[in-house]
Formats: structure tokens, C-alpha cells, sequence
């Protein structure tokens, strides 16, 4: 069987989904880039090296970015340039549930804030899927959660068999 790809949902699901998701969002931003660009222009006094200091930051949340999740018969990759995890084998794999919204933003974008569980760029509080491994997780958003629970239920199941 060959590796499927799956995207993440980017989209609000709706209007209070949008306003929630927003402002944790601007949360978020505000304490990972603000906060230090902030506390650089206290120390050093220059707008520049501020401005420096968050893009700088921006640059470093894109490159941990999760752009899309493959799943193979060997485990589950993260795609991402730099950051943990990138891969987590089956037998690794603890579960691989739905989660509510309060657990995502607790345990995925809130606590703690740095690294996040989600790094995915979804604006959705709704539909994400907690990938428990040991003692850690991480969080995805799949566009298309059926056909990302048959592959994980496939390979699970394969695992158990083995």
C-alpha cells in the first residue's frame, strides 16, 4: 500500500468558529512574536531590530509549520521543515481520536504555548484528531476526516494484527 497524503483544514467552519479562532490567534501571535519584538525595542530602542526580532520569530513558526500528514504502512510523517515529531510509527501509536474544542485549545494551542501540539496554519477550533503517542500527542486537522480515520483504522488495525 503506498503513502496517502493529507492536507489540513484551514478554514473557519463558522462565524463563532472564525471569532474564537481569531482571537486566540492574535493571543498567540501577540506572546510569541509581539512580546519579544517588544522587550528587543525596550532594551534597544529600534523599531528596525524589532521589526527584525518578529519576522525573525514568524520565519522560525513557519518553518515548524505541519503543511500536510502522510500516513504509510510504517507510521504517520508530519511534513514540516524543522521540529518533532516528523514521524511516529504504528507501534508507537497509542490512539488517534477526535477531540473536543476546549482539549484543542487547552492542550493543543494554549499549554504550552511553546512548542504548540497543533502547528498546523488552521484557523478551525473544530474537527481535529489527537495522535497519542507514549506519553506525548500532537494534533492535526485533516481536511477530509473520513478518509483520514479509514487509513489510520487500516493501519491500526494491521498493526494489531501483526
Amino acid at each position: 500500500m503506498t503513502e496517502q497524503v493529507f492536507q489540513p483544514r484551514i478554514a473557519p467552519r463558522d462565524i463563532s468558529d472564525t471569532i474564537l479562532s481569531a482571537g486566540i490567534g492574535l493571543l498567540q501571535v501577540g506572546v510569541l512574536f509581539g512580546l519579544p519584538a517588544l522587550i528587543c525595542f525596550w532594551i534597544a530602542g529600534s523599531v528596525v531590530l524589532a521589526s527584525a526580532v518578529a519576522c525573525a520569530l514568524y520565519a522560525i513558526f513557519i518553518l515548524l509549520c505541519v503543511t500536510n500528514l502522510k500516513i504509510s504502512p510504517a507510521g504517520i510523517r508530519l511534513s514540516r521543515a524543522f521540529g518533532g515529531p516528523k514521524f511516529i510509527a504504528w507501534s508507537d501509536i497509542a490512539c488517534v481520536e477526535e477531540v473536543p474544542r476546549s482539549e484543542l485549545i487547552w492542550r493543543g494551542w494554549v499549554w504550552p504555548l511553546f512548542p504548540p501540539r497543533e502547528m498546523t496554519p488552521s484557523l478551525t477550533s473544530l474537527g481535529h484528531y489527537r495522535i497519542q503517542y507514549g506519553s506525548e500527542s500532537v494534533y492535526f486537522p485533516p481536511a477530509d476526516p473520513q478518509a483520514f480515520m479509514a487509513a489510520v483504522r487500516t493501519h491500526m488495525t494491521a498493526g494489531a494484527k501483526d
